[in-house]
């Protein structure tokens, strides 16, 4: 468990608490995604976030995953890798911001910012010169706070997910040197 702040807390997704990611995840996601997707984004909801698929991921040794509580609830999760290199700069050791999702009821509260700091925090342990993310590239309000936080929009392009409308399926690589 690694407290951020008062209140907020990243606990690292186990065997005993991956079940929990699905649910979370399906409060999470749709209010600020679902109208991309044909079916809501239940495919993708089940089949990135299903306990198998979590236990996998939380499983890589340079990959932590984690829940984000904030207060007494769950608010979203967190997931980076220490050792990724970004495609847009190669030969610059990285670090890459895999997930942050939270829930839009807890925007504003400061919780992305800690969660932001503490990454940059991680890289800068690690020795990493950038840490890279990718957007949605029609997710503004994403992209407003991630300037905020020093990330620059490094490199485009498209996801192949056939379940997702096309006009949607747009990504943004950002990147910030530390």
């Amino acid at each position: 468990m690694i407290e951020l702040a008062p209140n907020l807390t990243l606990i690292p997704i186990q065997e005993n608490n991956a079940e929990l990611v699905l649910p979370l995840m399906t409060r999470c996601y749709p209010p600020v995604y679902a109208h991309m997707w044909q079916d809501e984004s239940s495919w993708y909801l089940n089949n990135t976030y299903h306990r198998e698929q979590v236990l996998c991921d939380a499983q890589r040794q340079d990959a932590p995953y984690y829940l984000v509580k904030w207060k007494e609830d769950y608010a979203g999760i967190l997931w980076y890798k220490m050792h990724d290199q970004s495609p847009d700069f190669p030969e610059v050791p990285a670090f890459k911001l895999q997930r942050i999702y939270l829930h839009p009821d807890t925007h504003g509260n400061g919780i992305g910012r800690a969660i932001m700091d503490y990454v940059s925090d991680k890289a800068r342990t690690l020795g990493k010169d950038l840490i890279w993310l990718e957007a949605m590239d029609t997710q503004l309000t994403a992209h407003m706070f991630y300037k905020k936080m020093g990330y620059r929009p490094t490199g485009f392009y498209q996801l192949d997910f056939t379940r997702m409308y096309p006009n949607y399926r747009g990504m943004v690589r950002m990147s910030k040197m530390l």
